[in-house]
């Protein structure tokens, strides 16, 4: 079992971790994961999904602190990331080509642009999480 998650002293919500549970667990089936394979994790599944809720925890704060809606501060945090270049979807496109089942790239281009730029945009607010996370006093507690 998973230890308690505190930060700056705020202890996180079992249910802000089942909630992120719930969501990783329905994103691993909907990519494939056989449900045995989920159960054999549960746990993995669980400290992840406490880890994510740790994230959200500090983005709450931090957007408090500054007097914004959560999803304001991810907007602003993201905002500078570029686009993908064609050259760079191109390259993924063919590194992937039998995950479009045939289609052309021109078929499939915004999904790909999409896709990139969701990936580059968690990048970025990764980053910034991993940020608040020095600055944040995060402990684990026996429950």
């Amino acid at each position: 079992m998973i230890k308690r998650a505190f930060v700056n002293g705020e202890a996180i919500p079992r249910e802000a971790v089942e909630h992120e549970f719930d969501r990783l667990a329905r994103l691993y089936a909907e990519n494939g994961m056989p449900a045995e394979e989920l159960k054999k994790n549960v746990e993995k599944l669980l400290a992840q999904a406490q880890e994510q809720a740790i994230g959200a925890k500090l983005l709450l704060l931090r957007a408090k602190e500054l007097g914004l809606e959560p999803d304001e501060l991810v907007s602003k945090t993201c905002a500078g990331t570029p686009d993908p270049e064609e050259a760079e979807m191109v390259a993924f496109y063919r590194a992937n080509k039998e995950a479009f089942g045939g289609a052309e790239f021109v078929q499939v281009q915004t999904k790909v642009r999409d896709f990139l730029r969701h990936a580059a945009r968690g990048k970025v607010l990764a980053a910034f999480i991993a940020e608040l996370r020095e600055k944040a006093q995060i402990e684990y507690r026996d429950a």
